[in-house]
């Protein structure tokens, strides 16, 4: 049975992550189950948190939503019924769980669909995100040593084919879920997004580049990634999807604008164009790109990232262009990922290069930090 106390990494303040014990849960409900922690990724998120620049999150709190774990303890009918396919959950099995419960009540909840299920849910309770670790059992987010894992989650296998290194990937690649959206409606004449297109990404971090191996494996014919710092670009090459590495720190936009016109047929811009940069003036730069008849699709600005500046007329009416917005994902895309991944390692893309950096929980500081500097990729937390 586990110890008496539970470790974890926890935010504070601003910028502050102390180590704390917690005690472990004295009962587990029979539609619950506790889950050892293996792995947890930081994102994009986590950093914002980290760094103050989103005043929502609940103070003190034990982030991590990007996880990897084991069953450690289970209840009777959480074995039957928790995971997502109706597989049954013994300890041992490696899982994973998509990090937010809707509220089921709400307008979004009760009126809109399914795939819209957890994403524009008005009361969602959020492992690693929204939930104090004040909060009894405490422990709701993935950088301590053990999760709490309450009714109403959506939880996964992991396929015994993929690693630590990659499942941890699952939520990031769920998180590229605007490029499926923007198949619709027919991409066989060239309305969305489709088999033989090109496609143009902008921003070389973990969305970027899971962006990219998604835009591959669904058919397009070329992948344009527009990023930095150089060794992020470097490490995109190593995947083998991207047919062209354009350098924002050696370019300038009109420069960017000029280059990625030229690789496509006639100069006219490619068929597709994904923001996956969190940088608001991106966003006018991506506009310019994409053909006229094209789509955009942003994923990149999760946060208030500031005010861009576009012609309405220049950039959407006359380039008749789709827009299509992402915030977040329903709980079947942790499904979708998962098969995506399992495909990358079939076709041997080395999505293991990835995580570049592995901290211990007593290191999460030092592993904020790293991130925040983009010296990393992806950096993972490894309680055990």
């Amino acid at each position: 049975m586990a110890k008496n106390l539970v470790k974890a990494a926890v935010l504070i303040e601003k910028q502050r992550i102390e180590i704390k014990n917690y005690p472990y849960p004295e009962k587990i409900g029979e539609d619950a189950m506790v889950v050892k922690m293996r792995m947890s990724g930081i994102c994009g998120t986590d950093k914002h948190k980290f760094m103050g620049r989103d005043p929502s999150v609940p103070l003190p709190i034990i982030l991590g939503h990007e996880n990897i774990g084991e069953v450690y303890e289970i209840g009777k009918k959480a074995r039957q019924e928790m995971e997502f396919h109706g597989e049954s959950l013994v300890e041992g099995d490696r899982v994973t769980w998509f990090p937010c419960i809707p509220c089921g009540k709400c307008y979004a909840c009760k009126q809109l669909a399914q795939n819209r299920l957890g994403v524009l849910c008005e009361n969602p309770e959020c492992y690693g995100i929204n939930i104090s670790s004040d909060k009894p059992p405490h422990l709701w987010g993935g950088f301590a040593e053990y999760v709490y894992i309450k009714p109403g989650t959506y939880v996964f296998k992991i396929p015994d084919t993929l690693p630590d290194e990659v499942a941890v990937l699952v939520d990031v690649f769920a998180s590229c879920c605007g490029i499926k959206k923007a198949m619709m409606p027919c991409p066989g004449l060239r309305e969305g997004f489709g088999p033989g297109d090109i496609v143009a990404i902008q921003g070389s971090g973990p969305i970027g580049l899971a962006a990219g191996v998604t835009a591959k494996l669904s058919g397009a014919h070329k992948v344009i990634l527009i990023g930095g710092p150089a060794h992020r670009l470097k490490l995109a090459e190593q995947l083998g999807v991207f047919d062209e590495l354009i350098n924002i720190e050696e370019t300038d936009v009109n420069e960017r604008i000029k280059m990625v016109k030229k690789l496509t047929p006639g100069g006219v811009g490619p068929d597709m164009v994904v923001d996956c940069t969190g940088v608001a003036n991106a966003i006018p730069e991506g506009l310019e790109i994409v053909r006229r008849g094209g789509i955009f699709v942003e994923i990149g600005a999760f946060i208030d990232v500031g005010d861009a500046k576009i012609n309405p007329h220049k950039h959407i009416c006359h380039k008749d262009v789709y827009i299509v917005g992402q915030y977040g994902c329903p709980p079947h895309y942790y499904d979708v990922a998962i098969k995506l991944i399992e495909n990358a390692i079939h076709f041997d893309i080395p999505l293991n290069k990835m995580v570049t950096h592995k901290f211990a929980l007593e290191d999460a500081q030092k592993a904020f930090e790293t991130a925040e500097k983009l010296e990393s990729m992806k950096a993972v937390i490894t309680p055990k």
